[in-house]
C-alpha cells in the first residue's frame, strides 16, 4: 500500500525498512574500509592536541570556567570528545579511532537522509528519480563513506574536528529540511526546527568551517522550495543570526592555557590574502582532481605559492572551477519553473552539490590565510555536496540507458564504490605507522623540510636513529635555520653516542630559540653524558624553568 507524501511524492511504508537495510550495507562497507585503522598511532598534530595536551586529561577542565573550556572555546565540542575518550580509555588509540569511524558512518547516514528528503521538496518531487530517491541517496552515502580522500578526516585522529563539525552541519540541514517539508504540508514540527538550530550552534563550537551553515540552509531553501518569501525569511532569521557566533568567539579574550597545534583559532599564514586566495584556486583544482581520481594522496603536500591568477599552472584549475560554476548556473536555469525546455528536476541537485562544495570550502580556501596551503581533510564537508550531486547525475545517466543496459550501468556504479573502498583500505595501510606515513609524505614531498623532519623523528622513535640522520641532513639543507631540526638531530646523535656532535647541534638549537625548553633539557642530557655536570645542571635548570615538568628525550 502506498500513500501520498509531503510534497506529492509517493511514499512506500516499506521504504523505511529498505532504507535501514541500505544504511546497514553502507555501514558495513565503511567498517570494512577502515578495519585496519584501529591501531594507527597518534601522528602530527595528534601529539600536541591530544597526547601532550594536559587539559584533555582533565575532563573537569571542560566545564565552564575550566582551562580546557577557555582554551578550546571555539572548538570546544571536539576537544570535549577527546577528553571523554581519555577518561574512558586513556591514550589507547583504538577508542579514538572507533569514535572517528562512528562519526563518519553517522555522516553517511545523515547524507542519505538529506538526499532522500530533498526528493520530497517541491522542486524535486516531480522528478523521474523521485521514486528512486533511495537509490540516489544510497549511492551518495556509499560514495561518501568509501572515498579514500576522507581518510584525512577519519584516520587522522585530530581531524575529528572536520568530521564532527560535518556531523552537526548535516544534522542541522537534515532537520531543517524535515521541518520545512512538514510546514509545506501544513504540519507543525517545532522540535525539528529547534533541533536544527541547536545543531547549528553546536557545529559553530566544533570547528570554524560551520560558519557557512546558515548560508547552506538559505541555499537549500532557495534551491528546492523557491525564492524565500517573508515566512521563509522569518524561519531562516535565527540561523542567519548565528553567523555572528564564530567571529564573536574568536574575538573574545582567550582564557586559560593556550593549546598548541590544531586547536588554534585560525592561524595566519606567512603570505598575503591575495597570494593565499590565488593559490587556493590551484588547491581547489587539486581537491577536485583527488575527488575524481584519488591518486597521489599525501599528508603533507608540498604546494607552491602562486602570486598571479595568470600563472600557467592555474589555467587548468581556473577552467575547472569556471566550468563547474557555469554548469551549476545552467542547471538551475534549465530546472527552474520558467525553463522553456527543462531538464529533469533532479539535475538541480547536481547544481546544488556544486554550490555546496564551493560554499563549504569558503572558510579555508578563500581570503583568510592559514598556516598550510592545502590539507586533504578540508575536503570532507565540501565533498558531501559534490558526491550527492555526482550520485544524482549517475543515476540519471543510468536511468536513460536502454533497459538491457541499465543493469550493467548499475553494476558499474557498484564497482566504482567497491574500488573506492578498496583504495581507502590501501591508503589506510600507509597510516599503519608513523614511519610508513612520513616515508610516503617525504617521497611525495622531497623538497619539504617538515616531511623530512617528521620522518626523521618517526625513525628515532622507532629506535632507528642512524636511519634518521640522512633525513635530518636533507631537511637541514632545505631549512638550516630551524631550531626543531637542530634539536631533533641532536637527540638522534645523542642516542647514537655521538655526544660532541649532539652538543654542537643542541647549542645551535638554543641559540636559534633561547626559550626552547626541550632543547635546553636535551643539551643538559648531552652534557651529562660527557661528564660536564656543571653545564648539565645549568641547562636542565633552564629547561625546567621554561617548561616545568619537562623531561629529556630518551637517549
Amino acid at each position: 500500500m502506498r500513500r501520498v507524501g509531503v510534497a506529492g511524492a509517493s511514499e512506500d511504508p516499506r521504504g523505511s525498512g529498505r532504507g535501514a537495510l541500505a544504511l546497514l550495507g553502507v555501514a558495513l562497507l565503511g567498517a570494512a574500509a577502515y578495519a585496519n585503522t584501529f591501531q594507527v598511532p597518534f601522528v602530527a598534530d595528534d601529539l600536541s592536541s591530544i597526547v601532550d595536551n594536559g587539559l584533555v586529561r582533565d575532563l573537569a577542565s571542560y566545564l565552564p570556567g575550566g582551562g580546557g573550556y577557555a582554551a578550546a572555546r571555539h572548538r570546544y565540542v571536539t576537544y570535549l570528545t577527546f577528553a571523554l575518550n581519555y577518561r574512558l580509555g586513556g591514550l589507547e588509540v583504538a577508542g579514538y579511532h572507533l569514535v572517528n569511524l562512528l562519526v563518519h558512518l553517522a555522516n553517511a547516514a545523515l547524507l542519505f537522509a538529506l538526499v532522500r528528503g530533498l526528493f520530497l521538496a517541491p522542486r524535486l518531487a516531480r522528478s523521474a528519480l523521485a521514486p528512486r530517491r533511495d537509490a540516489v541517496a544510497l549511492l551518495a552515502a556509499a560514495l561518501f563513506v568509501a572515498h579514500p580522500l576522507q581518510t584525512g578526516a577519519v584516520t587522522y585522529v585530530v581531524q575529528r574536528l572536520a568530521s564532527l563539525a560535518t556531523l552537526f552541519y548535516l544534522l542541522a540541514a537534515a532537520l531543517y529540511l524535515s521541518w520545512r517539508l512538514r510546514r509545506e504540508a501544513g504540519l507543525a514540527a517545532p522540535g525539528r526546527y529547534l533541533g536544527a538550530l541547536l545543531a547549528t550552534l553546536v557545529a559553530m563550537k566544533t570547528k570554524e568551517i560551520a560558519f557557512t551553515l546558515p548560508l547552506a540552509l538559505l541555499l537549500l531553501e532557495a534551491s528546492f522550495f523557491g525564492r524565500p518569501g517573508r515566512r521563509a525569511w522569518l524561519g531562516l532569521a535565527p540561523f542567519l543570526l548565528t553567523l555572528a557566533v564564530i567571529p564573536l568567539t574568536l574575538l573574545a579574550p582567550a582564557g586559560g592555557a593556550g593549546l598548541a597545534g590544531a586547536e588554534a583559532a585560525v592561524r595566519a599564514g606567512a603570505w598575503s590574502r591575495h597570494d593565499y586566495l590565488v593559490t587556493q584556486v590551484a588547491v581547489v583544482g587539486t581537491y577536485l582532481r583527488l575527488l575524481v581520481l584519488p591518486v597521489g594522496q599525501n599528508l603533507d603536500h608540498d604546494y607552491p605559492l602562486q602570486t598571479t591568477l595568470f600563472a600557467p599552472a592555474l589555467a587548468g584549475p581556473v577552467a575547472a572551477i569556471a566550468g563547474l560554476l557555469g554548469l551549476a548556473a545552467a542547471l538551475y536555469r534549465r530546472t527552474g519553473p520558467r525553463a522553456a525546455r527543462g531538464l529533469d528536476p533532479a539535475w538541480r541537485l547536481v547544481g546544488f552539490g556544486i554550490l555546496w562544495f564551493f560554499l563549504a570550502l569558503a572558510v579555508e580556501s578563500s581570503v583568510v590565510p592559514i598556516d598550510d596551503l592545502i590539507f586533504e581533510h578540508r575536503v570532507y564537508l565540501p565533498s558531501a555536496g559534490l558526491l550527492a550531486g555526482a550520485a544524482a547525475a549517475a543515476v540519471l545517466g543510468v536511468s536513460r540507458l536502454r533497459p538491457a543496459w541499465r543493469r550493467a550501468g548499475a553494476a558499474a556504479l557498484v564497482a566504482v564504490v567497491l574500488a573506492l573502498a578498496t583504495a581507502t583500505f590501501l591508503r589506510n595501510r600507509t597510516w599503519s605507522s608513523a614511519v610508513s606515513l612520513w616515508t610516503d609524505a617525504a617521497a611525495k614531498s622531497p623538497a619539504k623540510a617538515r616531511a623530512r623532519l617528521n620522518l626523521g623523528k618517526a625513525l628515532v622513535e622507532a629506535g632507528r636513529p642512524g636511519d634518521a640522520l640522512p633525513e635530518y641532513a636533507a631537511a637541514l639543507r632545505l631549512d638550516p635555520g630551524s631550531p626543531d631540526l637542530r634539536n631533533d638531530l641532536g637527540v638522534a646523535l645523542l642516542q647514537l653516542g655521538r655526544y660532541d656532535e649532539a652538543i654542537a647541534q643542541l647549542r645551535l638549537a638554543v641559540q636559534l630559540a633561547p626559550d626552547y625548553a626541550d632543547a635546553h633539557t636535551n643539551l643538559g642530557m648531552a652534557y651529562a653524558r660527557k661528564g660536564l655536570l656543571r653545564e648539565a645542571t645549568e641547562e636542565m635548570r633552564r629547561g625546567m624553568q621554561l617548561q616545568p615538568g619537562a623531561a629529556p628525550a630518551a637517549p
